[in-house]
């Protein structure tokens, strides 16, 4: 499924025809074939670990209420996208409470039906993901996902996720002017994402 370029190359990944089939199959199911799908992905693994009570020193956490507020502001720009909350069973309330805020039929709460292989499948006809810096992200850049990543104590120098494809990756916060994802105001990424060249072609055209 995965494979590694030379070193000095941004890595890519492959998925193979069943897992394509899985995906088609999980689409359908949800009335997704055909559109235009933002993946968003708040939790990260100290989200896993620490859960709820943790997240105030989380520094790669972003209010819950601000990434509603940010769905809320792509959905009116642009009434063809759907999106998807990406994250692991242990991400559900989290994944919940943002669906619940937005409050729109075209947000689907995805924790617990995303196995790896079906995300990385997602992540190749994805229009684009807004992520924390975590793996998800890598793994999004590594299919040519259009990608906007956010920021805390780690350097986007250093961790900046590498499109093989040369797909866009726009990093926001990071020291030396931030060490904490909720440093982060809602109107940059906003900004960030009228910038970002989607990836919107229909699924299975």
């Amino acid at each position: 499924m995965s494979e590694a370029r030379e070193s000095g190359r941004a890595p890519r990944l492959y998925v193979n025809e069943a897992d394509r089939a899985d995906l088609e199959r999980w689409l359908r199911s949800h009335d997704l074939i055909g559109k235009p799908l933002l993946l968003v992905q708040p939790g990260n693994k100290r989200t896993l670990k620490r859960g709820r009570a943790g997240q105030l020193n989380d520094e790669k956490a972003w209010p819950k209420e601000r990434w509603a507020e940010l769905i809320r502001a792509i959905l009116a720009r642009d009434p063809r996208i759907h999106v998807v909350l990406c994250g692991v069973p242990a991400e559900a309330a989290v994944l919940r409470a943002i669906g619940r805020a937005v409050d729109s039929g075209r947000v689907l709460e995805a924790s617990r039906e995303l196995p790896l292989r079906r995300l990385m499948a997602l992540c190749e006809i994805a229009c684009a993901m807004i992520s924390v810096d975590t793996g998800p992200a890598h793994a999004a850049a590594a299919m040519d996902c259009p990608l906007i990543v956010l920021y805390g104590a780690a350097s986007p120098a250093q961790w900046l996720p590498r499109s093989p494809g040369g797909s866009a990756v726009i990093a926001l916060g990071g020291p030396p002017r931030r060490a904490r994802v909720a440093q982060i105001e809602l109107d940059e990424v906003l900004a960030a994402w009228s910038k970002l060249p989607l990836r919107c072609l229909a699924q299975g055209t």
